[in-house]
């Protein structure tokens, strides 16, 4: 059975475009302090990267929040607490050893990492 039924494209909202690409724009920076600051593996990066760019889009969303360029620093933060509180859990369970460097970094409070302050004094 044929159908000459055609498909409406969808639009994408306005802002959640803004979000992708404040989010985007941010990703290398992200991808940086994953990998090379937290010492994730490519993939666990990315996996971790979907999950944030999930919570970024809700926590703009967020009734009273201003614009999503004015939260990219929380997404900053976020992207710590992420990548620290899954370090502790792989290296807690003994999927992972634990290095002195990490161990200190992962001591320190998201809020205190260098590349945050870097990119709220440029936001």
């Amino acid at each position: 059975m044929e159908t000459h039924d055609t498909v409406a494209p969808v639009r994408e909202d306005p802002f959640e475009k803004e979000v992708r690409a404040i989010f985007q724009d941010t990703l290398g920076l992200i991808h940086i302090a994953l990998v090379s600051h937290y010492g994730l593996e490519e993939g666990e990066a990315m996996e971790l990267e979907k999950d944030l760019y999930l919570w970024f889009l809700r926590f703009c969303m967020r009734p009273g929040n201003n614009s999503p360029r004015e939260s990219r620093p929380f997404l900053l933060v976020a992207c710590c607490q992420f990548a620290r509180e899954y370090q502790k859990y792989i290296i807690g369970s003994g999927v992972r050893e634990s290095s002195e460097k990490l161990k200190k970094l992962l001591d320190r409070e998201p809020a205190d990492e260098p590349a945050i302050s870097l990119v709220v004094s440029n936001c």
